[in-house]
């Protein structure tokens, strides 16, 4: 069904332009009864005006001119407003932040400050004007008048309420009202034009705490005035307290949850990514409670609580900041770039890591790569066989490896080769830089590594097919589970050398010792350029085939 856009009509006795648009039927009980305002803008000679209506049957109002031309920019105006506020009905009651709501106050600091700052009257029309506002503020008064920003607040008024001093007349009324009701009196209108102009619809709680930052604002803005009043325009230092209002973030609650599922979708992480950053999100909502239904109301206070509650369960600076934290942020950053969010509250939150001696990563010794290989050597499961020697002479991460195809093995100008590439099967590699050509090492060849290729076809060299399935771990994972078991149960079992990684080490520290490059060796193992003048350097088959074969294999008699 295609929607039109309501045309500008006539209704009976007035010749001003109408708007009239009918509720749509799944929101028409929750719309009855509510009052829309909608800011019709300036066009032509027309000055801007706010105009009300109440939701029924129809949303119609007067578009406050006559002239064709107006209206139809009017209409146009209209419409944008009143299908967020259908919106935002639809959706449902939102919970918004502190900073969201201090922003929003903004805009009705704004709103006086320009109403009345070329002709603001005397200093004690905003005195009376701040007089009224902490009588409800502080549950003094319920009576308290309607703030109307067409006129200047009369002084009169609040010498009546209060007597000829005002601060002394406001301190001796009892707090005997509830200052929510008192603050709808005075500022409900207000608050209802700057969430309907963000086509928002908030929960009570969040109302209430809205209504103060509205009153706090609007106070703010008749102390501006009231220097204005007495001659003096100096900058107001309190109008730079208000953030931007960034009205994506602010519309439908997104749980975080439903962040995850969206990052997923967009992202495509590895299966073991998604599935580790789905526990540490589990762990962040345990921490969070009620506040993990809606993004927005997160705070760096949260974070900082989280992290320390992570450092308490005993986990590692580096779990803690490369895991926990490095998920957060990245997912709380996806929603700042998708409006979701203003800012990101995990910014800038960290564990302190010391770098202690004794606790980094370590290489294999010669001897060790000798006794693996030596192992493997009299393995009859393929994997265990051939994974040692690969690692060893080529020094790629064993994720790659695993994932090996017999039709990614292949003869390149002379030489036998293995294309790193993520499995055809839904794999993935670490970073793109990781897709690469890597000669095999001539050990490999001789030791008849060609002929079990050949026997295991074009097809998974050391797994059964994946399902493909982004949201499944891919089944190679588990291969290069296994053989980190097999080595630790081996005797491999130096905490600060890892069962597959340290291969990567060794053969690093090996390729130096044989004057290979640091350079060459990183393009043979997929590492990151040191330097934007590193990534210019090239290097073909023949040059990786030589400093690859340069590395014995194995490095010593067993």
């Amino acid at each position: 069904m295609v929607l039109r856009m309501p045309r500008p009509t006539t209704r009976e006795n007035s010749s001003f332009l109408q708007f009239r648009c009918r509720v749509p039927a799944d929101i028409a009980q929750v719309a009855r009864g509510k009052l829309v305002l909608v800011e019709l803008p300036a066009a032509s000679t027309e000055p801007p005006v706010t105009v009300s209506a109440t939701a029924g049957t129809f949303i119609k109002f007067s578009l406050r001119t006559r002239d064709p031309n107006v209206a139809k920019v009017r209409s146009a105006a209209a419409n944008t407003q009143v299908n967020q506020q259908f919106a935002a009905w639809r959706s449902g009651p939102a919970s918004l932040s502190q900073r969201q709501l201090v922003g929003l106050s903004g805009e009705v600091y704004r709103l006086v400050v320009e109403k009345f700052e070329e002709n603001p009257g005397t200093p004690e029309n905003w005195a009376a004007f701040k007089a009224f506002n902490r009588a409800a503020k502080e549950g003094r008064l319920l009576n308290v008048p309607l703030f109307d920003a067409a006129r200047l607040p009369a002084p009169g008024d609040a010498y009546a309420a209060f007597g000829e001093e005002l601060t002394s007349g406001v301190n001796t009324l009892p707090r005997t009202v509830e200052p929510i009701e008192a603050l709808e009196r005075r500022f409900g209108w207000l608050t209802n034009w700057v969430l309907q102009k963000h086509g928002l619809a908030v929960d009570p709680e969040t109302r209430a705490r809205l209504l103060a930052q509205v009153e706090q604002a609007a106070t703010d803005a008749g102390w501006a005035l009231k220097r204005n009043a007495s001659g003096d325009y100096s900058p107001d230092p309190k109008a730079s307290r208000f953030p931007p209002v960034a009205v994506g973030s602010i519309g439908t609650a997104i749980s975080l949850d439903d962040l995850f599922d969206r990052w997923s979708k967009e992202a495509m992480p590895a299966a073991s990514t998604r599935s580790t950053w789905s526990g540490n999100v589990r762990f962040l909502k345990e921490h969070l409670g009620s506040k993990a239904n809606d993004i927005r109301r997160i705070t760096s206070d949260d974070i900082v609580a989280w992290k320390d509650a992570a450092v308490a369960r005993g986990r590692s600076a580096k779990t803690i900041n490369d895991s926990y934290l490095g998920s957060a942020k990245a997912l709380l950053n996806y929603a700042v770039s998708n409006k979701l969010l203003t800012d990101n509250p995990a910014e800038g939150v960290r564990v302190i890591v010391r770098n202690r001696a004794g606790t980094g990563q370590q290489p294999y010794s010669d001897q060790e790569v000798a006794r693996l290989l030596a192992l493997a050597d009299k393995e009859s499961d393929q994997a265990r066989r051939w994974l040692p020697w690969l690692l060893a002479g080529t020094g790629a991460r064993v994720g790659e490896i695993v994932q090996l195809w017999g039709s990614r093995i292949r003869e390149v100008e002379g030489h036998w080769v293995m294309v790193i590439a993520p499995a055809e099967d839904g794999g993935s590699l670490k970073n793109e830089g990781s897709e690469r050509t890597v000669p095999l090492h001539p050990a490999l060849v001789e030791a008849g590594f060609l002929d079990f290729v050949r026997e295991r076809g074009q097809g998974p060299l050391f797994y059964r097919r994946s399902s493909g399935r982004a949201s499944r771990r891919h089944a190679s994972k588990g291969v290069s589970n296994r053989l980190s078991t097999w080595i630790r149960a081996a005797g491999f079992t130096d905490p600060r050398k890892a069962p597959a990684h340290a291969f990567r080490h060794w053969f690093k520290s090996a390729a130096s010792r044989r004057g290979v490059s640091d350079s060459l060796a990183d393009a043979i193992q997929g590492h990151a350029a040191a330097s934007v003048a590193a990534r210019y350097r090239h290097f073909d088959v023949k040059d990786m085939a030589a400093a690859i074969a340069a590395i014995p294999l194995p490095p010593l008699a067993v």
